[in-house]
């Protein structure tokens, strides 16, 4: 069970204002009131967005999927001032991609924002359902890797050149984490909220949470009348990441500040580099790949090869 702070006592003070604070962030040592947790919430998107070079004429196409990391980033982005379109993919995940289209729809439309929805079905011929009852490859690997493919070329395909997603601190901690327990040198070469195009056909990739933790996004997300979608994706069960963020709640607990110290210093120290090996155009679809034929067109020859044997 998580462990929750207490609660702020009457007289506390926003470290900002001075007015009433009802707002504890441990990990920063400050309170703040509603008001001034917000400029805060802002600040460190801008300052994400500043540090990397993504200004206000660059236009952003937002990964959602109804959850509130995915929602909270639209939003923020759009009190900045950036000019968005929102991206939602459905698995195909029976009640839950319903629930989480639905939840994009109902925000988009209170803040009349943009969107475009595409089904996996739609652009890969299987949805996610399908795909695990046909692979005994575990289904939150191939979700990743077809999520990311996807919201990749479809970004392309929008016209955009920019993709945002909303990973968090504890998000890209967690993975960091992992990825060194495991020694996973070709996933921490690309340990970065930041990873310019490596080739025309695909886009930059951008993470402008990730100086923010899960509590500060809920946070947020409570004071701005963000309705995310509560449930956890139900093929999530036993996922390695959520392990390694439980880890590292219960050291932040202990040591607040900890999840930060990891990520920021190992980003400081040890910058994304550039693969060395070339594209080459897949020869099934023509996308860049590595090898002759991409991980999109070989996941899809061999679930067509499990398909005929039933």
């Amino acid at each position: 069970m998580k462990k929750m702070p207490p609660p702020l006592p009457p007289d506390a003070k926003c470290t900002r204002c001075r007015s009433q604070a009802t707002i504890r962030l441990p990990n920063h040592h400050m309170n703040f009131c509603p008001d001034c947790f917000t400029h805060f919430f802002q600040t460190a998107v801008h300052r994400a967005m500043k540090k990397y070079g993504i200004s206000r004429a660059t236009p952003l196409l937002v990964a959602v999927s109804g959850g509130k990391d995915s929602l909270a980033l639209w939003n923020v982005l759009n009190q900045l001032g950036h000019v968005t379109r929102g991206l939602h993919i459905s698995l195909g995940i029976d009640d839950f991609s319903e629930a989480s289209t639905a939840a994009v729809d109902r925000f988009a439309q209170e803040r009349s924002l943009p969107w475009t929805q595409y089904s996996l079905k739609e652009i890969f011929g299987y949805d996610l359902m399908e795909i695990k009852r046909r692979s005994r490859r575990r289904i939150c690997s191939l979700c990743g890797l077809l999520k990311r493919q996807m919201l990749n070329r479809l970004t392309i395909k929008e016209g955009f050149q920019v993709l945002v997603t909303g990973h968090n601190l504890d998000d890209e901690a967690g993975r960091l984490l992992g990825n060194l327990v495991y020694h996973r040198s070709e996933h921490l070469r690309k340990q970065s909220p930041f990873l310019p195009t490596p080739h025309g056909k695909m886009p930059i990739r951008f993470k402008p949470l990730y100086r923010l933790d899960a509590q500060e996004v809920r946070n947020y997300c409570s004071l701005q009348g963000i309705h995310s979608l509560e449930a956890a994706c139900p093929l999530s069960r036993g996922a390695t990441s959520h392990i390694f963020q439980e880890a590292l709640n219960l050291l932040e607990r202990e040591m607040p500040g900890t999840k930060r110290q990891l990520l920021y210093g190992y980003l400081e120290r040890h910058p994304a580099s550039p693969s060395t090996i070339p594209f080459v155009p897949c020869t099934i679809c023509g996308e860049p790949t590595y090898e002759d034929t991409c991980s999109v067109c070989n996941l899809r020859r061999h679930l067509e090869k499990n398909s005929a044997k039933e």
